[in-house]
Parts: C-alpha cells; structure tokens; sequence
C-alpha cells in the first residue's frame, strides 16, 4: 500500500514539473513570436514631458507594443509593431465619443497631407459598439485610413489606454515618440508634422 501512495506522489510531481515545462515552452514560444508586453509607463511619462515641452522628436526606448486586428469590413487582418518603412499614428477611439468626431475632421485632412510619408491607422474600441454605428461614423467622417476592430481591447490593454481618444505617434523603428488625448488643431498638425521628419 506504501508503495502505492510513493508511485502515486511521484507521479504527480513527475505530471506538475511537465505541465510546468509546457507553461514555460509556451511563454518562450510566445515571446519568439513578437506577442508584445505593454507599454513601458515610466518611459512614457518622460515621452509625454519631452513632448510637452516642445522638444526635438527622437527615438525613445519605449517599444510600441504589437498586435494583430481585423479590419472593420472584415476584409483583412493588420499587424502592426516593429521596424517599419514609415512612421505610424495610432488613433484609439469610438463612435459614441464626442471628442473623437472633432478630432476624426483634422485627422482626414492630416492623412490626406501626410499618407505618403505615414501610415495612420484607426482602432475602434469595440466592446460596446454595434457595426452600424461603426460604419456610420467612418462613412461621416470619411475615414479613408485603415480601420481596425480591437474587438476584446487588446491592443487598447497592451496600450494602457485610459480614455477615448489618444493618439499614439510611432517612429519607423517601432519606438513610441509621443502620446496624447484630444489636443487643439494647431498642436495635432504640429505633432504629426513632426513626426513627418519635416
């Protein structure tokens, strides 16, 4: 009967250390694979201060975190993170936010100035919406840059995002450069302006 009971304790350890080493292999597959971690906070607090205080854009060491979405028709999924031949604005919003239709009519003349030289790309955050009131606020506002569904919000938790909308600049090597929440039409083309290089 003792030997029973030992068998059964060994076996059990033997099972744990195995379901451990899977949880490893899973962790480490996941990590090769570029599956990002959020967004470093500190990092971003001093992006945000060297922003605000007007300084010269340059690279940080914040990577921007990646992530894969569908688009809003269904036509495609986009990946987006990493190395990239453009710059990135990343603008996080929802159709039943006032503030971010007032910001959609500056960011379409935007992306109309800069497509050539940055890739804009609009994430909706989609827990709450129903897909006729996405359609229609992309009709309205005639968003002609690529749409995309966060619809479990993970890459607005990967983004630690707080509030609708912010707006995330990305350099071409995958770095966050600036971050922001609704800001006046002057300040918007300033910023993107510079993330244009120019």
């Amino acid at each position: 009967m003792k030997k029973n009971v030992w068998l059964y304790i060994a076996l059990l350890l033997v099972a744990c250390f195995a379901g451990f080493q899977a949880v490893n292999n899973l962790t480490a597959t996941k990590a090769e694979v570029g599956e990002s971690q959020g967004l470093d906070a500190k990092g971003l607090e001093k992006i945000v201060d060297r922003a605000n205080s007007g300084q010269k854009r340059k690279s940080t060491n914040v990577k921007a975190p990646s992530f894969t979405l569908k688009a809003w028709d269904g036509s495609e999924y986009v990946s987006i993170g990493g190395k990239g031949k453009k710059p990135v604005v990343l603008n996080f919003w929802a159709s039943w936010c006032d503030a971010c239709s007032v910001e959609a009519v500056e960011l379409k003349k935007l992306h109309e100035q800069y497509k050539d030289q940055i890739d804009f790309y609009g994430i909706n955050v989609t827990t709450e919406e129903q897909p006729e009131n996405i359609k229609a606020f992309v009709t309205e506002n005639e968003m002609k840059y690529p749409i995309l569904l966060d619809e479990h919000k993970h890459a607005a938790d990967l983004y630690e995002l707080h509030s609708l909308p912010t707006m995330f600049l990305i350099d071409k090597d995958g770095y966050v450069v600036d971050t922001f929440h609704l800001v006046d039409q002057l300040e918007l083309a300033e910023k993107i302006e510079r993330l244009a290089g120019k």
